[in-house]
């Protein structure tokens, strides 16, 4: 997704302007959090704090350096949304799921008493809206599409709703061993969300820019 890219080219230039190259590594089924906790990474780019094991062995930025959304994710031809009817009443007489890696939007279905299952990621949970096992699903809406951009049976089958499930800020964070350069990223960080973001377009509007 070019919007991730984007977050992540982001970052990295402002860890750059710091004074640290940086790699982005893929954790493909496998926990970021868990593998910066073990020493096979020392950060993760997307974390919006919903893992509270351990964090005395993290630091994270103590403001956040983009809030995203998660969103409703269905079938195009699913007639149960011609109307495009996100309400709660609706949605109690459907079948929905979320990944159970994000707590944040597992959370909120349980307050507003969604009828859902869990799946282990956004990818299974797309599975499940294409296999008629669920009527939606629940996803951060890079992530989402990411995964639909990634199923070539999703691809033109799937549309995500204009209405926001629920809006989730994401830090950056680091092993606390990396504690020390923390005044120095954050200070690059606030300098590159207060300049030019016209390199950024597809993720400008949701950076934080007073931070």
């Amino acid at each position: 997704m070019t919007s991730i890219i984007e977050y992540q080219n982001f970052v990295q230039k402002a860890l750059k302007d710091a004074g640290f190259e940086t790699h982005i590594k893929v954790t493909s089924g496998k926990v970021p959090y868990e593998q910066m906790l073990s020493g096979e990474i020392d950060g993760i780019l997307y974390d919006d704090l919903h893992i509270k094991k351990e964090r005395k062995k993290t630091v994270s930025t103590s403001f956040p350096l983009i809030n995203t959304r998660s969103r409703f994710f269905y079938l195009k031809d699913n007639p149960k949304f011609k109307d495009k009817n996100f309400s709660n009443s609706h949605l109690a007489e459907l079948k929905g799921c979320v990944s159970s890696a994000n707590n944040i939007i597992e959370e909120e279905a349980l307050r507003r008493k969604l009828n859902f299952i869990n799946s282990s990621s956004p990818l299974q949970s797309l599975t499940a809206v294409l296999e008629g096992k669920a009527d939606y699903f629940i996803a951060i809406e890079e992530v989402g599409k990411s995964a639909v951009n990634a199923h070539p049976e999703a691809r033109n089958k799937i549309a995500f709703s204009e209405e926001v499930f629920k809006e989730i800020p994401l830090y950056l964070t680091f092993h606390k061993k990396h504690r020390k350069h923390m005044p120095k990223i954050e200070s690059a960080l606030i300098k590159n969300l207060r300049g030019d973001l016209r390199q950024y377009p597809q993720i400008s509007d949701n950076l934080n820019k007073d931070p």
